[in-house]
């Protein structure tokens, strides 16, 4: 049974989305403003600074960035016996140098980065507008987060960072991604994003960088995979040699080894450096591997609180859920013992390509999911829950 509390807080959420429908030039406006501002992994600060400007206008008081350049902004709650932390990351990935203008149509935002996650923070921004606009006060603390350093190399480290020095204690995480809508992750899967570079030293062998990574290619794809784990590998980039008439001298391969156990990570590492040492034993040729990003499993169970509180939200606003329930994006969270779900805001095609875009009719119940959720874990009895371990 629901809980009249909850039940209540269920029909406020069905009006959301009509409610919302006439706010969304604000993030639509913000959006645009948000993505047509180059923020490449570590060069986030131009971005970061319109954020805070935009919540000063809205009327949040408690505004700052931290040591490391995440943006920072601080909502009290009525009582403030508990602080949910939402985080969107400002990086993209793409250069400074691509062109980042915007388009909007009646049905579409077109720009690099659009989904990945411009979208995302430009929701965090109009976060308090939207709430003011809906009435809505709630008893909790909001922390809204606008994170650097989040994706490839970055491994999260705006989030880890203000996770660790925290002064004020984070009870419930909610990590906003732009797409796709329907996800409700809120546990980790372990990970190992590998970079291998090698060197040829021309005055002792004639041998071509490309033929080394493709014995690399070869070994790592050697690998026993344990199913049982559910144990992935992904060969994401390659890069070597500058014409084809010439043996590469250097190279480099980026991959990543993706399982539901910590130990298999742990073993498939091993085997890595293994078979790493057997191929730099050719004559003049060196070769090197570093971890650039990695995650644990944990999180929370499909039956705690949190997730049946999303999933009622999701069901009264018909949305489908995604078949995933992990994503690295709460490996921060599982590391502090902090329950966390990521959710996806819209719709978008072409994801971490230039022509990408997010649809605009989805994202007003992505929106209202948000709300909703932010509403259950504050008002509804059965969210309440000890989060700290």
């Amino acid at each position: 049974m629901i809980d009249s509390q909850m039940s209540k807080i269920l029909e406020e959420v069905r009006t959301f989305p009509l409610e919302l429908e006439k706010l969304k030039e604000i993030v639509l406006a913000n959006l645009v403003l948000i993505g047509e501002i180059p923020a490449p992994t570590g060069e986030e600060q131009q971005r970061i600074s319109f954020v805070m400007e935009r919540m000063v206008e809205y009327g949040v008081e408690m505004c700052a960035t931290d040591e490391l350049g995440n943006g920072l902004a601080f909502l009290p709650g009525r009582k403030g016996k508990q602080t949910i932390l939402i985080v969107a990351h400002a990086d993209t990935p793409f250069p400074a140098n691509v062109d980042h203008t915007f388009s909007v149509n009646s049905t579409e935002v077109h720009g690099p980065g659009v989904a990945d996650n411009s979208l995302g923070v430009a929701v965090l921004t109009s976060l308090p507008f939207l709430l003011d606009k809906l009435n809505i006060q709630l008893e909790s603390n909001l922390f809204l987060l606008t994170s650097v350093r989040n994706l490839n190399q970055g491994n999260q480290e705006g989030l880890k960072f203000f996770l660790a020095n925290s002064k004020q204690p984070i009870d419930v995480g909610i990590v906003l991604e732009g797409a796709p809508l329907g996800r409700l992750n809120f546990k980790s899967i372990a990970s190992l994003g590998g970079l291998v570079s090698c060197q040829i030293n021309r005055r002792i062998s004639q041998e071509s960088a490309v033929k080394i990574l493709c014995q690399i290619i070869s070994s790592l794809n050697s690998i026993p995979l344990p199913q049982e784990t559910h144990t992935f590998l992904t060969l994401g980039a390659i890069q070597a040699g500058v014409s084809y008439k010439y043996p590469a001298r250097q190279g480099k391969l980026q991959f990543q080894v993706r399982s539901s156990s910590d130990d298999t990570i742990k073993k498939i590492t091993g085997m890595i450096y293994d078979l790493l040492d057997n191929i730099s034993q050719q004559p003049g040729l060196s070769v090197h591997f570093r971890q650039i990003a990695s995650s644990r499993c944990g999180g929370v169970d499909s039956n705690h609180p949190l997730v049946l509180c999303a999933r009622k939200i999701h069901e009264v606003l018909k949305i489908t859920p995604q078949d995933s329930i992990y994503s690295p994006a709460v490996s921060a969270f599982v590391e502090h013992k902090i329950p966390a779900l990521c959710i996806g805001l819209t719709e978008a095609e072409n994801v971490n390509y230039e022509d990408e875009f997010i649809e605009i009719e989805p994202l007003i119940v992505g929106i209202a999911q948000l709300i909703g959720i932010l509403m259950a874990i504050d008002g509804g009895r059965q969210c309440k829950t000890s989060t700290r371990g």
